[in-house]
This record gives C-alpha cells, sequence and structure tokens, in this order.
C-alpha cells in the first residue's frame, strides 16, 4: 500500500552568525514507512549544528535514520553550492536528533540559499533509497545573518567602536582592509556639489598626540598620502602650525614650486636684459608671489661677487624692453653681470 511521508522543517538561529530555514516540505514514496515529521534548529559557523525532532506515523520516532543534505541557489534547477553532506545512522532518541553540517566557507555569502533534504531508514546503503523532499527548504537569515549581508556590501551609517593596540604595535585597526592586488583598498567619494558646508569625503579626528590621518610607504619611490586636485587645491592645512615636515622638501611635476633657473646672455633663448646682464627674468608673473633665490653656480664656475635679489616688473624699465609683469633677478652690485650658464635656484610661495 502507497503510503505518504511529511516531513516539515522548521528552524531558529543558534549561533552568533546563523542562516535559519524556515519551510515545509512534502515527499512521497512507496516505502512501509508511515508519516513523518521534522522540526529543525540551524546554527551556522563553517560547520554549523542542525538539530530537530522526528516523528514516525505521529509519534516520536526512534532508531536510526539516514539523511542527506544539497545546499542550492535557487528552489528548483539552480548550482549546488558546496559538496553534498550525508548524515548515516544518526541515532533518533524520543524524536530528537542532532547532525553537525558543513557545505564550506564560501557558499554563505548573503545570497539567497535553498537546501534539499532526503530521508531514508537507516538499515540503507550507498546512495540509494532516499526520498527526496519538495519543495526545497529555503535558507532565511536571522537578524544576525542580515546584518552580515549588509556588512557585505557596507550599508550606511556604519559605526564601530572598540579598544587596539595600532601601528606600530600592530597595523590591525577596528576595520582593517587588506588589498592583495594593484587596486584601491578604501575609496572615499563624496559627490555632492554644494558650495556651503565643505565636507571631506575621508575624515580621520585625533584626540591623542598621534595623527589624524597617516600614510606610510615601504616602496622608496611610493608616496605615503598623495593629494590630487583636477581643480583647486591639492593639499591644505590649517592650524597653529599649517604644516611640519621632517626631512627635505622635494617638489615635481610640469609647474614645480621649485626649479633651476639658468641664465642665457645671448641668441633666441636669452633671458636677461637688453643693454644688462645683470638683470635675468624669471618665468613667473603672479605678483602676490614670494621668490627666494640662491646661485647654484655660475658659467665660468666662479661665484659672482654681488649678491642676488628679486624684484617685480609690472612695467618694462628703460633697461629691459618688454619684460611686463615678470618677476627678475638681479645683481646688487653694479656693473656685476650674470656669466652665461649661472644657474639660479627659485622657489616660489604663492598665496
Amino acid at each position: 500500500m502507497r503510503k505518504n511521508r511529511i516531513i516539515a522543517t522548521i528552524a531558529a538561529g543558534l549561533g552568533v552568525l546563523a542562516l535559519v530555514p524556515v519551510a515545509t516540505a512534502l515527499g512521497n514514496d512507496s516505502g512501509e514507512s508511515p508519516g513523518s515529521t521534522v522540526e529543525a534548529v540551524t546554527a551556522l559557523g563553517t560547520s554549523f549544528t542542525y538539530q530537530g525532532r522526528l516523528t514516525d506515523g505521529g509519534s516520536p520516532a526512534n532508531g536510526t535514520y539516514d539523511l542527506r543534505f544539497i545546499l542550492y541557489d535557487a528552489d528548483t534547477g539552480g548550482a549546488q553550492g558546496g559538496s553534498t553532506v550525508s548524515k548515516e545512522d544518526v541515532p533518533v532518541a524520543n524524536g530528537l536528533f542532532s547532525v553537525d553540517l558543513d557545505f564550506g566557507a564560501s557558499v554563505f555569502n548573503g545570497d539567497a540559499r535553498w537546501i534539499e533534504i532526503a530521508v531514508r531508514p537507516g538499515s540503507g546503503s550507498g546512495v540509494a533509497g532516499y526520498t527526496v523532499l519538495s519543495p526545497r527548504q529555503p535558507v532565511s537569515p536571522t537578524p544576525y545573518a542580515l546584518f552580515a549581508k549588509a556588512a557585505g556590501s557596507l550599508a550606511v551609517p556604519f559605526a564601530t567602536t572598540g579598544g587596539s593596540i595600532g601601528a606600530p604595535a600592530s597595523t590591525s585597526g577596528l576595520v582593517t582592509i587588506t588589498q592583495t592586488g594593484t587596486g584601491i583598498a578604501i575609496t572615499g567619494s563624496r559627490t555632492s556639489t554644494d558650495a556651503v558646508a565643505a565636507f571631506p569625503a575621508v575624515l580621520g579626528t585625533n584626540s591623542g598626540l598621534g595623527a589624524g590621518v597617516q600614510g606610510e610607504s615601504t616602496n622608496p619611490s611610493g608616496v605615503g598620502i598623495s593629494g590630487l586636485a583636477a581643480n583647486g587645491t591639492g593639499g591644505y592645512f590649517q592650524g597653529e602650525t599649517g604644516i611640519e615636515i621632517d626631512g627635505d622638501i622635494k617638489v615635481s611635476g610640469s609647474s614645480p614650486a621649485a626649479f633651476v633657473h639658468t641664465v642665457v646672455t645671448s641668441g633666441p633663448s636669452k633671458n636677461t636684459c637688453s643693454g644688462s646682464d645683470e638683470v635675468t627674468v624669471l618665468n613667473v608673473t603672479d605678483s602676490d608671489a614670494i621668490i627666494f633665490v640662491t646661485i647654484e653656480s655660475t658659467g665660468g664656475g666662479f661665484p659672482i661677487t654681488s649678491p642676488v635679489g628679486v624684484t617685480y616688473y609690472s612695467s618694462a624699465p628703460p633697461f629691459c624692453t618688454g619684460v611686463t609683469n615678470r618677476w627678475v633677478a638681479y645683481t646688487t652690485a653694479g656693473g656685476v653681470n650674470f656669466p652665461t650658464g649661472t644657474r639660479l635656484n627659485i622657489l616660489v610661495i604663492k598665496r
């Protein structure tokens, strides 16, 4: 005589990060067992405990049963996730049983999952004799698992509080992100175009002796902190001490703050004033700039005998026709010229 088997799974989370199926499954076979009911409770780590109550014919089951569990990414069809978990000769006493399941560490990433459950009497062997229950059991998240799913996409607002030793004793913080490839580890992008509230894309504050934001480079050619502005200012510092530097200052780029000016006294590249090689014209036009000049070398290898000064020409003097709105460097002793090839180190500070 054909008999029905009914298996119901009801689960509640036991672990901190639990995935909890709540479902009813119906199966049908031609075996000898009367209807059976399973009420299950699951808790998830990498390995999680599946505890349940089995009734056979309406009464608590006793004896041994074989259970098979397969995880899928769809309620029908779909792809299997992880390995098939078979538990043979599971002891059941007064309807209660407990098994450990492990589908692998990568199968639960917050996306929907379903468990296919199959049952057979414990006297079975091999892969035959199971009754596959239908439909599959949906794996539903507990509140903790919902939090884990949200953290996978870092739902905002996100806040955390705790204690950490931190660098240099440890490079790990409350939130540690390690980028093992060539991409960006952390990106802060503020897309608001408001012109009133000057909020940063990334903010770091500090109440101790450390830094609000610290950047380090272990590569000799690397950069600890880089500021880039397509428009505006690449870096801005404000405080009682605006900027403090322990080490040399190095400038680079197509328009560096410091550069070398080489004096040319003749030819198409001549940059001394007509009728006077005591004055050389710098390629600096900002009248509000502050200019510092030191002599690196002279064309003849000997230092010139006059100090060097700088001034701004808003209009051309008689001896320097055509030079307007330019900074110039000059020898302060009359009759002392710049030898051609003289190299001046120029530092320009704009305000």
